[in-house]
């Protein structure tokens, strides 16, 4: 059996405790229940106690990841809401037509969704957070220490990437407590700063806790380089075009660390002096489960703040290869022979049930087959030709969209429906369809190496290394004209050129992988693009986008109705 696909059977994740409701909650009940004593042993006192329980809490957190209700929401507020593809449901009669045309009311069913489930994903994660120092160690246990920091640098990474889509769609939220009671269910919205700083702590010490990718039968866990490259990511957020900001300057450091491969140590990594003035390093070191120093053998020490973060730049790479090093076509990236390849950085993994079960239990994933159906023509998303045009032109990626009627790699012809082109990046090639429909194996690529390179040009143009964010740029250009023996790369310019060419190469590279309109919110253009988008399609979507409004999208009406106004509405609505 491929090696790589005992990864999925062995990553196919389950739910291992019943789940909370997201957000906040009200409770009621008789005081006579309330006071009546506990019978047995508490189940937190021992649910954590062994590394085996902590992996299987961790494995329901990577489970609600995966779940159906997350990746479809993902889609409709990444993709949908962008300008370059229309769905078949834009009518101001359904909640996703008021969506796409930013004519939601704060009750909308899809906004409550996503808020909810990214909170339910919240909770579990918070739950191997919470509870880590539960688990029972024996000194002598030097690899069991590993396996909890790798265990707790994961739930760290999960974390952030959670509250990091919650602020993108909301701006500032809640940040939940870890631990959860009656008396800590109403909390209102942290700033933007506040978010922001929470999530970079969790990714700035899962960094130092991860190695810098997992391999063979760990394929899919989120490792050191993930952190790195969503913490560049989470910085780029952070700033503005052109406005001199040190969150750019720290992205850029940290992309000499992860593309260059220059020296990063711990210190940099935390800005240990910075952010831990009221911590020692020792301290800091056990709670994150390195080897306490008291436990140490005569033969070995203690890890320091000088010591060197785990050196990424070899584990992954610009070019088009598979998980044991063979070449593979551009559309293969996105295809079983392309999982956990050496251009994915994070993906979420999906196996067959092997029975036809679907849906939020997580065994396959049967949101793709929705967005790329094989054999009907009613696709709830697609592109065309006046879109595709715009954005690629004569580039060798729009060979990758496909036509209705047209043959995929694969032989297979499309039915899609005429005037309609879907991305290969959502197609199931023949060989990995499932037995059974809506039971799908396919992974979803989260984070790839050219995004981390191209936020890394980006960031290089703002602080004023133009020339290295030039080569930088070309380096994703070079790998992209290799399909087709091109030969176009970018030419020195000055920054609002480089910039430009940036964010084109952004939006061909990255298209259709549901983060269009968080890139374009972020870059500050979101209106002119939704403006110019509503010229091009017959029912002018995007004519309603209010600009200073519209970025981010209301909190969910109940959540303010349940907390009493303790949790703010966003201005405008």
């Amino acid at each position: 059996m491929n090696i790589y696909n005992s990864a999925k059977k062995i990553l196919g994740f389950f739910v291992v405790a019943a789940m909370a409701a997201g957000g906040s909650a009200v409770f009621t009940g008789c005081d006579d229940f309330l006071d009546e004593p506990v019978v047995g042993n508490p189940l937190d006192e021992n649910s954590y106690d062994t590394k085996y329980k902590l992996q299987s809490v961790l494995n329901s957190a990577y489970d609600k990841l995966a779940c159906e209700t997350m990746q479809d929401s993902d889609w409709r507020f990444g993709e949908a809401t962008a300008d370059n593809m229309v769905g078949n449901d834009e009518g101001l009669t359904s909640h996703m037509g008021q969506l796409v045309n930013f004519r939601f009311n704060t009750s909308n069913s899809y906004i409550l969704s996503r808020w909810t489930v990214y909170y339910q994903a919240i909770h579990r994660v918070n739950q191997v957070i919470a509870n880590i120092h539960k688990c029972r160690v024996l000194d002598t246990e030097t690899d069991t220490y590993r396996e909890i920091r790798y265990i707790y640098g994961q739930a760290k990474f999960l974390r952030a990437y959670f509250y990091f889509n919650l602020v993108r769609t909301f701006g500032g939220v809640p940040i939940r407590p870890e631990v959860e009671n009656v008396s800590n269910t109403v909390i209102p919205r942290s700033s933007l700063e506040e978010c922001y700083a929470y999530i970079e702590k969790d990714l700035r010490e899962a960094a130092i806790m991860l190695p810098s990718r997992f391999t063979l039968t760990q394929c899919g866990k989120a490792s050191a380089g993930a952190a790195t490259a969503l913490l560049m990511k989470v910085l780029m957020y952070q700033a503005k075009p052109g406005d001199g900001s040190d969150k750019w300057k720290q992205c850029a450091e940290l992309g000499d660390y992860f593309v260059k491969g220059e020296p990063f140590t711990f210190a940099q990594m935390l800005r240990f002096d910075e952010r831990y003035k009221d911590t020692d390093w020792e301290t800091l070191r056990e709670e994150l489960w390195f080897k306490p120093v008291a436990a140490l053998k005569p033969d070995e020490s203690p890890e320091t703040l000088e010591e060197q973060c785990p050196y990424l730049k070899s584990a992954y790479s610009l070019k088009f290869l598979d998980a044991y090093m063979n070449a593979i076509t551009y559309d293969e990236q996105w295809y079983e022979v392309g999982e956990f390849c050496q251009g994915s950085v994070f993906e979420i993994v999906y196996k067959e049930s092997g029975d036809g079960t679907s849906g939020d239990t997580n065994e396959g994933n049967s949101v793709f087959l929705s967005l790329f159906p094989l054999n009907n023509f009613n696709p709830p998303l697609k592109t065309n030709n006046i879109l595709v045009d715009r954005v690629f032109g004569t580039d060798v990626r729009t060979n990758f969209i496909m036509g209705h009627n047209e043959q995929n790699p694969d032989g297979h012809n499309n039915l899609i429906g005429m005037g309609n082109r879907l991305p290969l990046k959502w197609y199931t090639p023949i060989k990995d369809r499932p037995v059974y429909t809506n039971d799908n194996a396919k992974n979803r690529r989260v984070i790839r190496f050219m995004e981390v390179v191209l936020t890394y040009a980006e960031a290089l143009n703002e602080v004023g290394r133009m020339q290295e964010a030039l080569e930088q740029l070309n380096s994703v250009q070079t790998q992209v004209n290799s399909i087709n023996n091109g030969s176009k790369l970018s030419v020195a310019g000055g920054y609002g050129y480089l910039r430009n060419e940036i964010w084109l190469e952004r939006e061909k590279e990255l298209a259709f992988e549901w983060d269009r309109f968080f890139d374009i919110v972020r870059q500050g253009r979101a209106a002119s693009m939704m403006r110019a988008f509503s010229e091009v399609v017959n029912n002018h979507r995007g004519q309603f986008f209010r600009e200073g409004v519209n970025e981010i999208f209301p909190i969910p009406q109940t959540e303010i109705d349940v907390s009493n106004g303790v949790v703010e509405q966003n201005p405008g609505y």
